[in-house]
């Protein structure tokens, strides 16, 4: 895991933090941020109190947690230790319930009302507004579906017969999770942030009008950086076009824009204590300290998507690859040379040329187009994990029942492509990935900054290669709710990504 900054200690000035004012990436999936790229501190991470209580996230619904079997945080005492000793007993068998997955996606799309879903009280018409977002959505970009076709027919058939996605309560192996924006990250943890707490606070005081009318639009009015408010108010989706007006964009709108004044008048004070171009964080206010850890951590994994490949609850240690940083297009000797045998790999001692024998085989297979990433910071000394959707591969194991995404398999995927078999893009590698240990996935979810998504193969599998529209915006516009939104606000901040025809 990424290290973070501690409360003590000079540490180097990101020019990303002294370009914080701004909060504008324009990174795009064919140009990954590599390690080499991201800003590694060696003070150790900020403590966090875990409390049982706190909602996974505000926005979830029921109908999803009864889907799931309702797995909450466990209580701090005992995080990572099973103390019921018949839970094992009564274990259920994930292969005795059929296609889950399916039934669960059915439920989370049929709108089925819940205690929770209901609404009970409300009448803003914000129910009516989540219901439609739970209309099954075949696409979100033609554009995007056009590049798949021309990678993969039979992927494309699948994807375009019935792509889905919805939020999940927690993580699961073959699902994803998404890095979520900053603000979204502030605006979910309220009780382990201060900058959080201090959104809450901002929110509970605002003097306008609520989520009914914006009041001090920085982004629009050429704020200085200081998060004075705006002289006029502005209307709701001014500044962004793709939002669309409804009482749950409206409410998304209004947290969104508080948030996202609240990092750039903190940023400024922050920068506003550097000293030849350093800072001194033992200087920093507690706030201060707080939203530079917070804002460093998310520059470290922005706009993340990541395919959970293995999971064990019970120690509480995951495994995922990020599948939208794009490492490389062609197979160079050096590269197939990391894919197969890893950083620390050899072939000079190969008396019956076995290895360069394999190495030589992969360069004919991959010598033109290969689907390479980077897979997370994590182990990428290690061989790439090689993941595909082929079912009956050689070698190959699925990574969970029912998900149809394999691991592995790679002398049997080399040896189809040389038979005309199966094609390069058919198969994806990732060098690097996530390791989570003693919970930390499940804390990172708790914490806001991921969000757990369930999805179909197709939308996991597809290569991630100069996509029209960037995967994380592809996978947060199918969630729909508050995802979508989430979503157009990210898009309102960039200029360099084309609006895609309005699909129907």
């Amino acid at each position: 895991m990424s290290s973070r900054c501690g409360s003590g200690g000079v540490i180097p000035l990101l020019l990303a933090v002294a370009a914080a004012v701004t909060l504008r990436c324009h990174a795009h999936e064919a140009a990954f941020r590599s390690p080499s790229r991201s800003q590694t501190y060696g003070a150790t991470r900020p403590t966090v109190t875990f409390v049982s209580t706190h909602p996974l996230h505000r926005t979830r619904s029921s109908l999803l947690k009864m889907a799931d079997g309702d797995f909450g945080i466990p209580d701090s005492d005992n995080f990572g230790v099973d103390d019921d000793d018949e839970d094992d007993d009564d274990a259920i068998d994930p292969d005795s319930l059929g296609d889950w997955r399916a039934f669960r996606r059915n439920l989370a799309q049929s709108g089925i009302e819940t205690p929770e879903s209901s609404g009970a009280g409300t009448d803003d018409g914000s129910d009516e507004e989540t219901k439609k977002s739970k209309v099954e959505r075949k696409s979100v970009s033609k554009r995007n579906e056009a590049l798949l076709e021309a990678q993969s027919e039979a992927l494309a058939k699948e994807y375009k017969s019935g792509v889905w996605a919805h939020e999940a309560p927690n993580a699961e192996v073959g699902g994803l999770i998404c890095r979520l924006p900053l603000e979204a990250e502030i605006h979910r943890n309220t009780e382990h942030s201060l900058m959080g707490q201090k959104l809450e606070t901002r929110l509970s005081l605002d003097d306008g009008d609520g989520p009914s009318e914006y009041y001090g639009d920085d982004v629009a009015s050429g704020d200085d950086g200081t998060g004075t408010q705006a002289s006029e108010p502005l209307p709701l989706g001014a500044s962004s076009p793709g939002v669309s007006f409804s009482p749950l964009a409206a409410q998304t709108v209004f947290w969104y824009r508080n948030a996202q004044s609240l990092i750039r008048s903190e940023m400024a004070k922050i920068t506003a204590v550097a000293q030849d171009g350093q800072i001194d964080a033992s200087q920093l206010s507690p706030e201060g300290s707080d939203m530079l850890n917070l804002y460093i951590d998310h520059q470290n994994t922005w706009q993340e998507v990541c395919l959970v490949l293995d999971r064990n609850e019970k120690i509480g240690i995951s495994n995922a690859v990020v599948i939208n940083r794009p490492m490389a297009f062609k197979a160079t000797e050096n590269l197939a040379r990391l894919v197969m045998f890893g950083a620390f790999g050899v072939t000079k001692d190969d008396p019956l040329n076995i290895k360069s024998k394999e190495l030589e085989r992969f360069l004919i297979a991959f010598n033109k187009e290969i689907g390479l990433y980077v897979g997370g910071p994590d182990m990428m000394d290690r061989p790439a994990i090689l993941v595909h959707g082929i079912a009956g591969l050689e070698g190959a194991t699925e990574i969970a029942p029912g998900t149809g995404i394999y691991q592995g398999g790679l002398d049997a995927a080399v040896t189809g492509i040389l038979q005309g078999q199966y094609k390069p893009l058919d198969f994806r590698f990732f060098v690097g990935r996530h390791c989570y240990d003693k919970g930390e996935l499940d804390l990172a979810v708790h914490l806001g900054k991921y969000q757990p998504v369930a999805c179909a193969r197709s939308l996991s599998l597809k290569q991630c290669i100069a996509l029209p529209k960037p995967l994380w915006h592809e996978v947060m516009e199918l969630c729909g709710g508050e995802l979508k939104e989430m979503s157009s606000l990210e898009l309102s901040k960039r200029d360099d990504i084309q609006a895609d025809p309005k699909v129907d």
